[in-house]
């Protein structure tokens, strides 16, 4: 008789490494002829983005971009805003071991501080800190044995497998373009001095070899009127837009972790029906990265025995993502700021943008803590002559415990964390109330080390053994005992210990009882032929 082994591959991701590094970046920004000189610095608006990435042995290379805008007031008795930009070209490698270009790396890439120093009139000196963090995942292939025919199930021992397991990481790109109307009461476009782009209120959903993706733009614009008493203007627009990547396999039972980043945006003013400037055609583009998982429940084989025949049977270690918890929840932060002293007082708030940090994330019984703070600016119409308007920058704190049933000290959280939308009220004019609505995604996974079975080579006990085991023992019950250890121990099956003992289940055996077992004669006497 063969037995025949049955294998099952499975495919685990595996994290090969992660490295840290910082990359500084240096330059000057230029008034352009056509503008005037510069009284003060308004607002300064900083993004980092990651365009490329090559990946060979033992090394990693990124090419991106820091985008960086400034809002000026301009000297002389008008006092007009304007606004300048910069693009700094970021370009390094960082070493990692063992890291191929078949691996899948993720750059990330975070503005840690930028500061700003105005050289002269007409010239601002930048110094800009850049963390960035190199991450490489690689898929590793294991074999291992689930089952054995020809062999009965009871002398088969099988456990279940809770496997988390990334079915594919893919990014893709797709642009929303619209055109955005001046609301009425507002004066005409003379110049857009910024236009910001906040994703918020992202549906994901996961089918048909696609990931789907149903959101919202949030734009806010600052430009100059074309009035002579307009200083500045603000309009806020909400734009809808919908998007698709698509991976072959993806079911509905499946569950997409999707990242969406503003990457570049194209503004330009046209004239209405009437001719006048009031509308603005905007086109963005939106980077996806979406990784799909599933959760897969494998039966596999924790040990086997077969009478009279020895197993020898080989195991590997391998480790397992288990996803205890996923929950997505949000979480709205309130805080009264008050400004400096050095501040004048407020007569209009126009925007507040907000950028969340973690700095510690805490996991308990059930229960994740984030702790972090909310990086704020605030820019408004000052209650003063020689500054009309004015910037203040502040920091937030928050505070939020995540339901995650199952979750245990120890265990691996990934958290990502994002402003929702953003609220005001101007209190008095050095009082103002924050309001920040929070997205908090949590998973908790735990990785468990498991020895699975991935060779078993089969051999007939010898003549000598089986003619020297006892035709009768009398075995008394140990803790821990199953059954089935015992039936493996002396050469028999669990159908017989239960027959010869009169017990109906397995599981009514107990410590100290004492059990009859007798020794397989049918299938010695057929080895001793």
């Amino acid at each position: 008789m063969v037995n025949e082994l049955v294998k099952e591959k499975i495919i685990l991701e595996q994290n090969i490494g992660k490295e840290v590094t910082q990359v500084m970046i240096e330059g000057d920004i230029i008034v352009s002829d056509i503008k005037p000189d510069i009284s003060v610095i308004l607002q300064t608006e900083s993004k980092v983005c990651i365009d490329r990435v090559d990946v060979s042995t033992d090394r990693v290379n990124f090419m991106g971009r820091l985008d960086i805008q400034v809002l000026y007031l301009s000297k002389g008795s008008d006092k007009t805003v304007h606004s300048m930009s910069q693009t700094s070209v970021l370009e390094d490698f960082i070493n990692m071991d063992s890291v191929t270009k078949e691996m899948f790396v993720e750059v990330k890439a975070n503005l840690a501080n930028v500061n700003y120093e105005m050289i002269n009139d007409r010239k601002v000196n930048y110094r800009a800190v850049i963390d960035v963090e190199v991450s490489a995942q690689s898929h590793e292939t294991h074999e291992i044995i689930v089952d054995i025919k020809e062999i009965p199930e009871n002398q088969l021992l099988k456990t279940g497998l809770n496997l988390n397991r990334c079915v594919e990481k893919k990014s893709d790109k797709f642009i929303t373009k619209d055109e955005l109307t001046i609301p009425s009461g507002k004066p005409n476009i003379r110049e857009i001095l910024q236009c910001s782009v906040v994703i918020s209120s992202k549906e994901v959903k996961v089918g048909n070899g696609k990931v789907s993706i149903i959101g919202e733009l949030n734009i806010t614009t600052l430009y100059r009127g074309d009035a002579d008493s307009s200083l500045i203007e603000f309009t806020e627009h909400e734009v809808p837009f919908n998007g698709a990547i698509e991976i072959s396999g993806v079911r509905e039972d499946m569950q997409a972790d999707v990242t969406l980043t503003s990457q570049d945006q194209y503004v330009q003013v046209r004239p209405d029906a009437d001719g006048e400037d009031r509308v603005i055609e905007i086109e963005v583009s939106v980077d996806i990265m979406a990784k799909v998982h599933c959760q897969e429940n494998l039966q596999i084989l924790e040990d086997a025995h077969c009478i009279n025949k020895n197993l020898d049977i080989e195991k590997t270690k391998i480790t397992c993502p288990k996803l205890i918890c996923r929950n997505k929840n949000q979480f709205q932060v309130k805080e009264i700021v008050q400004l400096n002293g050095d501040c004048p007082d407020i007569l209009q708030i126009f925007k507040v943008k907000g950028n969340p940090f973690v700095d510690e994330i805490k996991v308990i019984d059930d229960k994740v803590i984030v702790e972090g703070i909310i990086e704020s600016s605030i820019l408004y119409v000052a209650e003063n002559d020689e500054t009309p308007l004015y910037s203040f920058n502040t920091y937030v704190p928050f505070h939020q415990i995540i339901e995650t049933k199952g979750a245990r000290m120890g265990m691996e959280v990934v958290l990502d964390v994002g402003v929702d939308h953003v609220g005001f009220n101007m209190m008095t004019g050095r009082e103002m109330e924050l309001r920040f609505l929070l997205n908090f995604n949590a998973q908790v996974v735990e990785k468990r080390d498991t020895n699975m079975i991935t060779s078993i080579e089969f051999s007939e006990m010898e003549k000598s053994v089986l003619e020297n085991m006892s035709s009768m023992t009398v075995y008394v019950v140990q803790n821990e005992d199953t059954l089935w250890k015992i039936a493996k121990k002396y050469n028999t099956s669990v159908d017989d210990l239960l027959v010869i003992n009169d017990i109906e289940t397995q599981e009514q055996i107990f410590a100290g009882q004492k059990l009859l077992i007798l020794k397989n004669y049918i299938q010695a006497e057929v080895v001793e032929e």
